[in-house]
C-alpha cells in the first residue's frame, strides 16, 4: 500500500533554479505563502551549469547601449518571430533586475574603476553581458538561495511532480477527452523520492520553472536527469498550449571527447574573451562563413559552421573542431575563465592556456515551451509558468545571456502576480469534511494511475538517438518522416508496457518513466512542427527549403491538445513597435578590434 500525504499552500512553485527562487522570493514579500518544490537536490539545479552571464543594457562598456538595442538584437538573433511584449518586458526590466542582484551581494566582474564589467556574446552589437567568471548561474544560485533562507521560505527537494490538478479533476468536472475552459488549477500530485510516498499539493496558485526539453537529444549539454520536458508535458496536459517547438538551440561548442563528456559545455565566454575556432587544417574557417563576426556571430550560424566543415572532412580526430585560446595570458584564462580551465584539466588532461580544446555543438537550449501572457499567466487560471519551459520569448534563436535575464526578471512578475491571484482565492476552498488527501486515494486515475515501464531508460535512451539522427542541426523532410514514425512506434510500445504502480519496489524506475514519458511526447511535437515549418528560421535549419520564407513563416507553430491527439495551428507574429522597428532598420557596425 503506497502511503499518500497532503501539503498546503497559497503559492506551488515547481523547480527550484534561479526562476522559481525569484518567484518565490516576491510571492513571499507580497505576503503569500509559499512552497518550493524541486526534482533536483536543494542549491544544484541546472542554472548551476548557466557559464556565460546575464544581459542588460547598463552601458557600462559603450554608454550607447540602451534597453531598445537590446531589444532589437533579441528580436533579430529571434529571426523576428518572438513575442515583442515579452521581448520588451525583458529588456526594459534587465538593468533593475541585475542591480538587484549586486544589490543582494552578486559579485559580478568589476572594472579598476568599480564599474561592472561587460563583454560581448555572440549577436550583440554592444558589450552588455555581466559575468562572475565563468560560472555566473552558480553565483545566482548562491545570492538567490540566501534571500531564500532570510526568508525562511519551504523549500522541499527530492519531489517529482507527476501531474497539476485543476478544479475540474478535483470536483470530477472533466469530461472524457475535453478540458472545460475557465477552471482553475487546484494543485499537484507529486512523489516524495526520499520518503517514498506520494503527496497532494493543494495550492490556490502553481508556477511551473522546471526547465526544457534540450535532453531529448543524445549529445546535450544538461545533465543525465534533466530537462527531458517534464514541465512542458505537465502544462499540456492541462490544456494549455505549446509554442515554438522546433526551435532548439544547438550551442557550437561543446566537449567531444573523452566518451563520458561529450555534449558538456565549452561556454561562449571563451569565444567572448577571444578563443577562436579552427578547422583541424588550423584555419580560422569562421571568416568563410560570417566575416562580419567570426566566432561570436548567432549561435545557430557558428553550430552549422562547424558542424559543416566536420562533415566537408576538416574535422578533428574526435569528430569535433579546434577551440583555441592559448593566445590569451594564463592569468586571463584563471581570472575570467577558471571553470574552463578546471573543467578541461580535470576531465580531458588539457590545459587550455598551452592546448586547444576539441569541440562541436551540442543540444543546449529549447526556445520552445508553453503559452503564457506578458504577465507570465496561462490560459488555465492560477497556472504561470517562467523560466526555459516558457515557448515564445526568443524566437528562433537566442541571445547568449538572455537566458539568465529570463528567470529572473520574470520569476519576479509571476511571483507578483500569483501572489495577487492567491490572495483574490483566498476564499476558495474544498468543503470542510471533504479531505483533498481522501478524496484523491479514491480516484484511481491519481492514486492508482500512476505507472512504470521495465526498462525506462532504454526507451528514453531510444528517443534521444531518433532525435540527435533525425531532428539535429540540419534537418530535411524524409529524415523527419523517418523519425516521426519511430516516435510513434515506441510511443506505441511504451504504453503496451507499463503497468500500474501498487507500491513503490519500482520506484527507481517511476522517475525514468515519466521522463520517457515526456521525452515521446515533446519529441513527436519538436517532429511535428519541424516538418509543418518548411523554411529555414534560426536554430532551424532544413536543407531542402534553406532559404528564409518571410511571406508564409513569419508565424509560429502552435501544439494544441484536442482529445488525445495533438493539433498543429499556425498565427502570424505581432508587429512590432515603431521605435524598435526603426532600429532593426540600422545595420549597426561593431568595432572589429573588440571581437579579437
Amino acid at each position: 500500500m503506497m502511503k499518500i500525504a497532503s501539503r498546503s499552500c497559497d503559492v506551488l512553485i515547481i523547480g527550484g533554479g534561479s526562476a522559481g527562487l525569484r518567484a518565490a522570493i516576491e510571492s513571499h514579500d507580497a505576503g503569500s505563502e509559499v512552497l518550493v518544490v524541486s526534482k533536483s537536490r536543494k542549491g544544484d539545479p541546472h542554472t548551476v551549469l548557466a557559464r556565460g552571464g546575464i544581459n542588460a543594457a547598463l552601458g557600462t562598456m559603450d554608454p550607447q547601449d540602451n534597453w531598445m538595442i537590446h531589444a532589437a538584437d533579441t528580436l533579430r538573433e529571434g529571426l523576428f518571430i518572438a513575442d515583442y511584449d515579452k521581448v520588451e518586458v525583458l529588456c526594459k526590466n534587465a538593468p533593475d533586475i541585475v542591480n538587484e542582484l549586486v544589490n543582494w551581494g552578486a559579485r559580478f566582474h568589476r572594472e579598476p574603476d568599480g564599474r561592472l564589467t561587460q563583454r560581448f556574446f555572440g549577436a550583440h552589437t554592444y558589450r552588455r553581458t555581466c559575468f562572475f567568471g565563468d560560472w555566473t548561474g552558480k553565483e545566482m544560485i548562491r545570492v538567490l538561495m540566501h534571500q531564500v533562507r532570510l526568508r525562511k521560505i519551504r523549500f522541499v527537494d527530492n519531489i517529482f511532480i507527476t501531474k497539476l490538478l485543476r478544479s475540474a479533476d478535483v470536483e470530477g468536472q472533466r469530461k472524457q477527452g475535453k478540458i472545460k475552459e475557465g477552471h482553475k488549477i487546484w494543485g499537484a500530485v507529486g512523489i516524495d523520492l526520499k520518503n517514498k510516498k506520494i503527496i497532494i499539493f493543494k495550492s490556490k496558485c502553481v508556477i511551473l520553472a522546471a526547465g526544457g526539453y534540450s535532453r531529448v537529444y543524445s549529445v546535450s549539454s544538461s545533465r543525465s536527469f534533466e530537462n527531458y520536458g517534464e514541465g512542458v508535458v505537465l502544462a499540456y496536459e492541462t490544456g494549455v498550449d505549446l509554442v515554438d517547438m522546433e526551435m532548439v538551440q544547438f550551442h557550437p561548442t561543446g566537449m567531444v571527447w573523452p566518451r563520458k563528456a561529450v555534449g558538456t559545455l565549452a561556454t561562449e565566454a571563451i569565444r567572448g574573451e577571444g578563443g577562436i575556432l579552427l578547422n583541424s587544417n588550423c584555419e580560422r574557417f569562421m571568416k568563410n562563413y560570417y566575416p562580419e563576426r567570426m566566432e561570436l556571430g548567432p549561435r545557430d550560424v557558428v553550430a552549422r559552421s562547424i558542424y559543416s566543415e566536420i562533415v566537408a572532412g576538416r574535422g578533428t580526430k574526435h569528430g569535433g573542431v579546434w577551440l583555441d585560446a592559448t593566445h590569451m595570458p594564463k592569468a586571463k584564462i584563471l581570472e575570467r575563465l577558471p571553470t574552463m580551465y578546471d573543467q578541461f584539466k580535470r576531465i580531458a588532461g588539457v590545459d587550455i592556456s598551452k592546448e586547444k580544446m576539441e569541440v562541436a555543438p551540442t543540444a543546449h537550449y529549447s526556445m520552445g515551451g508553453v503559452v503564457v501572457d506578458s504577465k507570465c499567466q496561462t490560459n488555465v487560471k492560477g497556472l504561470f509558468a517562467i523560466g526555459e519551459v516558457v515557448g515564445h520569448v526568443h524566437g528562433a534563436n537566442r541571445l547568449g545571456g538572455n537566458s539568465l535575464l529570463g528567470t529572473v526578471v520574470f520569476g519576479k512578475i509571476a511571483g507578483r502576480e500569483a501572489a495577487a491571484t492567491a490572495e483574490r482565492e483566498k476564499k476558495r476552498t474544498i468543503k470542510r469534511g471533504t479531505s483533498p488527501k481522501l478524496r484523491i486515494a479514491d480516484n484511481k486515475e491519481f492514486a492508482s494511475g500512476l505507472f512504470v515501464v521495465q526498462d525506462p531508460d532504454t526507451i528514453r535512451g531510444q528517443v534521444q538517438q531518433v532525435m540527435e539522427e533525425n531532428a539535429g542541426i540540419v534537418r530535411e523532410a524524409n529524415k523527419l518522416q523517418k523519425g516521426r514514425r519511430k516516435i510513434l512506434e515506441l510511443k506505441k510500445a511504451f504504453y503496451s508496457k507499463n503497468h500500474v504502480l501498487k507500491d513503490f519496489k519500482n520506484y527507481r524506475n517511476l522517475v525514468s518513466t515519466y521522463e520517457a514519458k515526456s521525452a515521446l511526447l515533446v519529441s513527436e511535437a519538436v517532429i511535428r512542427s519541424a516538418l509543418m515549418r518548411q523554411e529555414s528560421r534560426g536554430a532551424h535549419y532544413r536543407s531542402d527549403f534553406p532559404d528564409r520564407d518571410d511571406r508564409k513563416w513569419k508565424a509560429n507553430i502552435y501544439c494544441r491538445k484536442h482529445g488525445k491527439k495533438m493539433v498543429l495551428v499556425r498565427r502570424k507574429t505581432k508587429k512590432i513597435k515603431e521605435s524598435v522597428k526603426n532600429l532593426l532598420q540600422v545595420q549597426t557596425k561593431v568595432e572589429h578590434h573588440l571581437l579579437e
